[in-house]
Order: C-alpha cells, then sequence, then structure tokens
C-alpha cells in the first residue's frame, strides 16, 4: 500500500492549493496532450491509460468547481520522483453520482458504488466502466492507488479494494498512484 505519510502530505498540499500550477491542466486538451507526451516518452501506454481515465474524469463529470478553487485538474507525473498525483476541486464522486442514485447518503457510499456497479453519471447513458477498469488494472498488476472524494476513500492493490471513511473531508476527488510492481 501507499505510505500513510505520502497521503497525508498529498492531502495537505491540495488543502492549501497546488503548488506546482504548471501541473494544473485547465482544458481537457491540455490534459490529454501531457498524458499522450508522457506515454510516448516512456512507453507506458497502460500506465497513461489509467492517469488518462482518472484525470478525464475531472472534465467528464466536474460541471461545477468551488468557489476560489482552481479549475482543472492537478496532474503531477513524478512526485517525490515515484508517485503520480491527480486532483481536482470539483464537485466529487457523491455529488456527480446523485442525480443517477439519490439514495446515496455518504461519500463512502458513492466511492464503493463508483469502483464496483455498472452505473454511469451521465443518465441514461450506459456508461461507468472507467474507475472499474482502473481497480481491475491495478489489481492485475501489482500497482497500488489511494483515491479520496470528500470524507470517502479508497486503497486498491493485488490484494483487492479496502474502502474507509476518512476524519478529513477534501473537496473534489484525489488520486495516488504507486506504478512501480509492488510486494
Amino acid at each position: 500500500m501507499i505510505d500513510e505519510q505520502i497521503i497525508e502530505a498529498v492531502v495537505s498540499e491540495m488543502k492549501n492549493g497546488f503548488a506546482e500550477k504548471e501541473n494544473i491542466s485547465e482544458t481537457r486538451d491540455v490534459f490529454t496532450a501531457r498524458i499522450q507526451s508522457y506515454a510516448v516518452r516512456t512507453m507506458k501506454y497502460l500506465e497513461s491509460a489509467i492517469i488518462g481515465e482518472i484525470g478525464n474524469n475531472t472534465f467528464d463529470h466536474n460541471f461545477i468547481f468551488e468557489n476560489n478553487l482552481q479549475r482543472g485538474v492537478y496532474c503531477s507525473l513524478s512526485y517525490n520522483n515515484h508517485y503520480i498525483i491527480l486532483g481536482d476541486y470539483g464537485r466529487g464522486i457523491k455529488q456527480s453520482l446523485l442525480p443517477v442514485i439519490p439514495s446515496i447518503s455518504t461519500d463512502l457510499e458513492a466511492l464503493e458504488i463508483a469502483f464496483t456497479k455498472q452505473i454511469s453519471g451521465r443518465s441514461p447513458e450506459q456508461r461507468g466502466n472507467g474507475l472499474k477498469f482502473v481497480s481491475e488494472t491495478i489489481q492485475k498488476n501489482n500497482w497500488h492507488l489511494y483515491f479520496q472524494s470528500g470524507f470517502g476513500s479508497c486503497s486498491i492493490d493485488k490484494d483487492g479494494i479496502i474502502f474507509k471513511e476518512k476524519s478529513i473531508s477534501i473537496i473534489g476527488c484525489l488520486a495516488v498512484l504507486d506504478l512501480n510492481k509492488g510486494n
């Protein structure tokens, strides 16, 4: 799993506004160009697909961003020379899913649905496979993902998914990826 100290550092950095403004893509085309460049430079195409899927959700599902907070997606492809960080200040998983599943009551429940159920935040379209693809690929390749939206979080590795309620809420979504082969 990803070290809790790294997660705490990234959550703190997000709460204080990401300092590396050059890592912010305000539009999908800028983000797509960065991921394509990364894929060609590193030849890590599957990894790029995972990064792209998580980051593109910022543009697919966030129609509202918190006032006075950065629009777009923050994407650091070499945090601490090891991790990939994606974050946004959008409406988060729960608010994205509520129009389709109005009975969702917590951020944790919304995250469980997003990572395990075939559902779309774009009703009536039959979509919503992206985060399931991310989860399956992370597990199959012995990589690690920490994901948080609001108070809900999950950790994914080769052993599966662990969902947890966090004591500190974040605005939007945050992903910490370790795409190096784990133990």
